[in-house]
């Protein structure tokens, strides 16, 4: 999953967020013009996207950039019985892109849509990634979701292994309180690994020992 950017609302004040963020942690000083951002921003095009809209479609390329203004997307896989898998969610002010190398080489090993109606920036990934390079600040822009991912990877191993399904349910809640209110129940449940029953089970249970 990738960072967060709460209170943005276009990709360029992401980006200025982002590379701030980076300057302050490495003490590096990041002379970037203003009217750099506003170039940035001239890459993008905005598109309206309904409920359940397949955007990259397993084995397909990945090919684009989306910068969310409303509305969650969502990653999944589907197994040969047609099963869906979450493997994770976008919403408002966040960058979805292709962070491993080799999904931009390989065709996707996923499905993204959207789950609500959607409404997004959208740049091609190569005319995205040149124009980061040819600005020097690449590398600025992609650690912190590289190192975002990799974290995220390893808390949701550890919890699968080590934590109840209640457990991982609260957790969830802890860190997304957004999503954990706006998913639909089933999509949440299969990020979880547990059905929709289960979930509304350990819901009921928590509400029952609250009271």
């Amino acid at each position: 999953m990738t960072i967060i950017e709460k209170h943005a609302k276009s990709p360029e004040s992401t980006l200025k967020r982002i590379l701030s963020a980076g300057q302050k942690d490495s003490g590096n000083g990041l002379h970037f013009p203003e009217s750099a951002f506003s170039d940035f921003a001239g890459k993008f095009v905005c598109r309206r996207y309904p409920a359940k809209k397949i955007l990259i479609r397993a084995g397909d390329m990945w090919d684009k950039v989306f910068f969310l203004h409303q509305g969650i997307i969502r990653l999944f896989y589907t197994d040969v019985l047609g099963r869906e898998f979450n493997k994770g969610f976008f919403l408002e002010g966040q960058f979805l892109w292709p962070v491993a190398p080799s999904a931009r080489v390989e065709k996707s090993l996923f499905t993204i849509a959207t789950i609500e109606a959607v409404d997004a920036s959208v740049c091609k990934f190569e005319l995205f990634y040149h124009w980061l390079h040819g600005h020097g600040i690449w590398e600025h822009f992609a650690l912190p979701h590289a190192e975002a991912l990799a974290e995220d990877k390893f808390a949701r191993e550890y919890e699968f292994l080590m934590h109840t399904p209640q457990e991982r349910y609260l957790a969830f809640c802890k860190k997304n309180p957004v999503l954990a209110e706006r998913l639909p129940a089933y999509h949440l449940a299969s990020y979880l690994g547990m059905t929709d029953v289960s979930l509304s089970r350990i819901k009921s249970r928590i509400k029952n020992a609250a009271n």
